[in-house]
């Protein structure tokens, strides 16, 4: 049922006359009556694979390094020790380590510079998927550091699995802000915070000493897990 026209005015303030109105004027003076929209299970699958595969590596990666830290440093000690024939003096040790840990943030800040160049000419959805290389990867690095002997490479991860972060932080809200309806977007919205969360959660479980008591779960599980 079409409202009485004699309520509208244009943009002039006078009031519109039915006779002068096309079609598509009436049609426009329709008041817009907007349903709410309910969860789908294609939009719950799709807002939880979003979280999980990017905002789930931010918390994890997170948390990680302060669980593994113990056994981390005795790897770079004795990694140290087998090429050069001594240990770390403290400084270096302290600096290598300082380097370790803050790769990870410099990565982030990187990924954060991608995100514009990387969502224009990629997408939302062509950003996550492109994502998924800069979370593997560093698995891969981290899971293979101890057979090659190499600190490098966790050094090198770090700042992957950063990029990752960068990347995720900025794309999955959008991308989930853009998939969820109007009615449902601030409930949507929190989800990737609640996968960083459990993220962080997960790394703090699996550092537990009853579950990885062992330099090999430290770094063999927690590369399976964010692999």
């Amino acid at each position: 049922m079409v409202p009485s026209l004699n309520r509208f005015h244009s943009r002039s303030g006078k009031p519109l006359e039915a006779d002068k109105c096309t079609p598509t004027c009436i049609q426009l003076l329709q008041p817009t009556v907007i349903f709410p929209q309910r969860l789908t299970v294609v939009l719950a699958l799709a807002t939880l694979l979003a979280a999980f595969g990017s905002s789930f590596q931010y918390g994890y990666n997170v948390g990680v390094i302060n669980c593994a830290a113990q056994f981390m440093q005795e790897f770079y000690n004795q990694t140290y020790h087998e090429r050069t024939g001594q240990y770390m003096d403290e400084s270096f040790f302290t600096l290598l380590w300082s380097i370790s840990v803050s790769m990870f943030p410099l990565g982030g800040f990187l990924g954060s510079l991608m995100v514009g160049p990387m969502v224009n000419k990629c997408g939302r959805k062509g950003t996550l998927l492109i994502n998924n290389i800069f979370s593997i990867i560093p698995a891969i690095l981290m899971g293979t550091s101890k057979v090659a002997k190499s600190y490098e490479m966790i050094i090198l991860s770090r700042i992957v699995v950063g990029i990752c972060a960068g990347l995720s932080s900025n794309v999955v809200p959008m991308y989930l802000g853009e998939l969820s309806p109007r009615n449902l977007r601030g409930a949507l919205g929190v989800v990737p915070q609640l996968f960083i969360t459990i993220g962080l959660i997960i790394a703090q479980i699996l550092g537990l000493r009853s579950i990885l008591a062992s330099e090999e779960g430290e770094t063999q599980d927690g590369a399976q897990v964010q692999l």
